[in-house]
């Protein structure tokens, strides 16, 4: 098995950065969710509930975040300088401080997203844990470091389904071949090169990865979320697609590398 591609989301819940070769730190994939966009109070934003997310890409730079709109092509400079005070930000109920973008940036932001909004950065270091694995450091991603999917398994869940499914649905950081469907949630942890990391759990999954890509609808059917809640979840009965990774060391992974689970 082998990795197929690496998946960067530099500001949660908004477009992919694909790249051939990452550096991982232990709260992850280095630039993944180090920045996301909240309300005044610090309350976290989803595509879930804001698709016009999905309409911003943003792109690592030395000194910042270069965040361009897709459908003007306008693009705005966050530095990491302008970052120059924190305040509360909240993640699923998780209150931590976080750094406050300019008030330029911040109107640029509300201005594309027609509401008062703000965006945040971790900083240096994360004031974040890794429920479960703690003093681990977390980035803003929902509940893990990293997530790994499987092109195998997305191939079964395209058999189940009546429409077209694609991988960027799933939204994974590490995206592999695989050899069986859904082996990957037997594994124990699994080695990427030289970067071992152990498999927290199953991801499960919510209505996001019915929302298309190109027109930020939500499928009239919920597709593919109920075709997973026909056929694959977890004990508790919620759709699964993915597994949570957790790093035990840092190094560099690229596309090519092998992957050998441990059991």
């Amino acid at each position: 098995m082998q990795v197929t591609e690496l998946n960067l989301y530099p500001i949660k819940s908004t477009a992919r950065y694909g790249v051939k070769q990452a550096f991982v730190q232990p709260q992850g994939l280095n630039f993944d969710r180090e920045f996301m966009i909240t309300d005044l109070d610090g309350k976290f934003m989803t595509a879930r509930q804001d698709p016009e997310l999905f309409r911003l890409s943003a792109f690592p730079l030395s000194t910042g975040l270069a965040i361009c709109h897709q459908q003007t092509g306008e693009p705005c400079l966050a530095r990491y300088a302008d970052f120059i005070y924190t305040q509360p930000s909240e993640v699923w109920g998780t209150v931590f401080p976080s750094f406050v973008a300019s008030d330029e940036v911040n109107r640029w932001l509300s201005e594309k997203l027609g509401k008062s909004v703000q965006l945040r950065w971790l900083g240096e270091s994360s004031a974040r844990q890794v429920k479960g694995f703690e003093p681990t450091p977390m980035s803003f991603a929902d509940s893990n470091p990293l997530l790994l999917v499987s092109q195998q398994s997305l191939a079964e869940v395209q058999r189940w389904s009546s429409v077209a499914v694609s991988l960027e649905q799933f939204r994974g950081n590490v995206v592999i071949d695989g050899v069986q469907p859904f082996e990957e949630e037997q594994w124990q942890g699994v080695k990427i090169g030289e970067v071992a990391f152990e498999v927290a759990q199953c991801c499960t999954r919510c209505i996001l990865i019915t929302r298309d890509l190109a027109t930020l609808t939500l499928d009239p059917n919920a597709e593919p979320f109920r075709t997973l809640k026909q056929h694959h979840t977890n004990a508790q009965g919620k759709p699964i697609f993915g597994v949570h990774l957790v790093p035990k060391n840092s190094g560099i992974i690229r596309v090519g590398d092998v992957l050998t689970p441990l059991i």
